[in-house]
C-alpha cells in the first residue's frame, strides 16, 4: 500500500477534528471578532494586518485540531486482568486479559484502535457517529451492536453478540484473503469490505498468513465464560487448553512429554488459578509436574 493509502484514515480523523473545532461555539465567537477586526483594518487600507489575524487563526484552530487529534485516550490491562469502561456516548467496552486500545471520538466519527489482546464492545446506535473498531488491518463497523474483537498473533475473529457488523481490512490484507462473500470496495478509503453484514450468533475469522478468510458460528459460550472469569474446555487438546489458560496467568504452564501433545481435556477453570488448573489435570490425567519460578512443567506419569 501507498504512504497515502496507510495515511487515510488518520487524515480523516485529523479532518473530522478540524470540523468538530470549526463548530464549537467559543471557536465561532473568535470568528466574529476576527471578521470585524478585519473590516475595520480593511476600511484602514491596511490589508496586511487583515491577513495576518487570518493566518493566525488558521494557525491556531490547527494547532487545536492537532492536539485534540493526538489526546486519544488510551486504555489497557496486565495480564489476568479485565476491565470495564463506560464511554461519553454510553457505549461501553470490557477489555480482557492483556489488552490495550486507544479510543478516539470526534463530532462525527467514533474510533477505535485495538493494540494487542480482546475486547468486547456494547455499542449506542448512532447512524451521524459511526463506531469503528480497528485492529490486525481490519476495520469493523457497528451496526448498532454488541461484539467481540480478538486479536492474536496470525489472526482477527470478530463475534457478533447482538445486531450486526460490517467487517473491512486494509487494501494490503484484503489481496492477502479470500473472501466467501466477495470483497468490495469500501467507502473509507483505503479499506475493501470482506464482510458485508456479519449478524447475531456469527463470527469471520481473517487470517492473512493463511491467505482466507472463515465465516462460521461464534463462541459465544468462550466470550461469556472470559466475561465472568471462566475458562471452559470441551475435549479440547491440552496444547490449545494451556495457550489459552496461560493468557491469564504470569506463570507459564508447559507440555514436557511428547506424548502429552494429543491428550483431551474437560473442565471448568477459573481464570489464573494456575494450582487449581495445574490440581485438576495431575489429578484427572495422572500427570506429574516439574516446578521452577514463572513456570510448571507438564510430565507424563511416571516420567
Amino acid at each position: 500500500m501507498s504512504q497515502r493509502g496507510q495515511r487515510a484514515p488518520e487524515l480523516q480523523r485529523a479532518w473530522d477534528l478540524m470540523e468538530s473545532v470549526r463548530d464549537d461555539p467559543a471557536v465561532q465567537d473568535w470568528l466574529s471578532e476576527v471578521d470585524e477586526l478585519g473590516l475595520r483594518r480593511s476600511r484602514n487600507g491596511r490589508h496586511r494586518g487583515r491577513w495576518a489575524v487570518a493566518a493566525s487563526f488558521c494557525l491556531a484552530v490547527g494547532a487545536v485540531a492537532t492536539y485534540l487529534y493526538f489526546a486519544s485516550t488510551h486504555y489497557a490491562t496486565h495480564v489476568g486482568e479485565q476491565r470495564d469502561i463506560v464511554l461519553s456516548d454510553g457505549s461501553r467496552i470490557t477489555l480482557n486479559t492483556n489488552t490495550a486500545l486507544n479510543v478516539s471520538y470526534s463530532r462525527t466519527r467514533r474510533y477505535i484502535e485495538l493494540e494487542r489482546g480482546e475486547a468486547l464492545f456494547s455499542v449506542q446506535h448512532n447512524a451521524k457517529r459511526p463506531f469503528d473498531v480497528a485492529a490486525g488491518g481490519t476495520v469493523t463497523r457497528a451496526l448498532g451492536t454488541e461484539f467481540n474483537v480478538d486479536l492474536r498473533a496470525s489472526q482477527v475473529t470478530v463475534s457478533v453478540l447482538e445486531g450486526a457488523v460490517q467487517v473491512a481490512a486494509s487494501n494490503q490484507v484484503a489481496r492477502q484473503v479470500e473472501s466467501n462473500s466477495g470483497a468490495a470496495d469500501d467507502l473509507r478509503s483505503g479499506l475493501t469490505t470482506i464482510a458485508a453484514a456479519v449478524a447475531k450468533g456469527e463470527a469471520v475469522e481473517i487470517r492473512p498468513q493463511e491467505r482466507r478468510v472463515i465465516s462460521e458460528k461464534a463462541d459465544l459460550k468462550r466470550i461469556d465464560a472470559w466475561r465472568n472469569r471462566r475458562l471452559e474446555f470441551s475435549d479440547m487438546p491440552l496444547p490449545a487448553a494451556i495457550e489459552e489458560f496461560n493468557r491469564y496467568s504470569s506463570t507459564r504452564v508447559v507440555i514436557g512429554t511428547a506424548e502429552l501433545q494429543s491428550v483431551h481435556v474437560s473442565g471448568v477453570f477459573r481464570i489464573g488459578d494456575t494450582d487449581g488448573f495445574v490440581f485438576s489435570l495431575k489429578e484427572a490425567l495422572g500427570m506429574k509436574t516439574l516446578d521452577s519460578p514463572g513456570q510448571v512443567t507438564l510430565l507424563r506419569g511416571g516420567s
